[in-house]
């Protein structure tokens, strides 16, 4: 999560690029940190980022409502509330295009569509897919873990046996 946090804020640092979205499931559970129930976490100030005139540029973590809310929900299992999810995502989105198109035409209206979006993970590459077709807008996917290395990984360290990796990670 580290490094998809570093990169959102790197991306709203670059000269053209006006605001990045992180689009995570909101969980509010005594099991995990407050925060990852609050909607909107600000990661960089508008005035950090290149266009920064405090409209609302720069980059935020965004927590949509997805699944069970008051219950942490590993990766693995999230597969049956991936259309939720979506939903959400295209609100947001759309929502955001549009506040966005008029406060850059100053009360005109219009929307400001996302250039790319950009998926982590198999689960958020499904995602990805599925709102970049619905708004036409390219789609890139970053997988940060390869299964075959995962699994040799697991196995030397020796904690689990093949039956028990394969039932946690399927």
């Amino acid at each position: 999560v580290k490094y998809v946090v570093e990169l959102a804020r790197a991306l709203a640092a670059t000269k053209g690029v006006y605001r990045v979205d992180l689009l995570t499931r909101q969980i509010s559970s005594p099991d995990v940190d407050w925060s990852y129930g609050e909607p909107t976490e600000m990661l960089t100030r508008p005035t950090d980022a290149a266009w920064g005139d405090g409209d609302g540029s720069g980059a935020y973590i965004i927590r949509l409502p997805c699944g069970p809310r008051d219950k942490y929900i590993p990766k693995e299992s999230l597969w049956p509330h991936i259309p939720e999810f979506v939903d959400a995502a295209l609100a947001h989105v759309s929502n955001m295009a549009r506040a966005l198109g008029e406060q850059r035409q100053r009360g005109g209206s219009g929307h400001v569509w996302p250039y790319v979006i950009h998926g982590h993970y198999a689960d958020a590459g499904e995602v990805a897919a599925w709102l970049s077709g619905a708004l036409n807008v390219p789609m890139v996917l970053t997988g940060h873990s390869l299964g075959r290395n995962k699994f040799e990984q697991l196995l030397k360290q020796g904690r689990l046996s093949k039956d028990d990796i394969n039932s946690t990670y399927r």
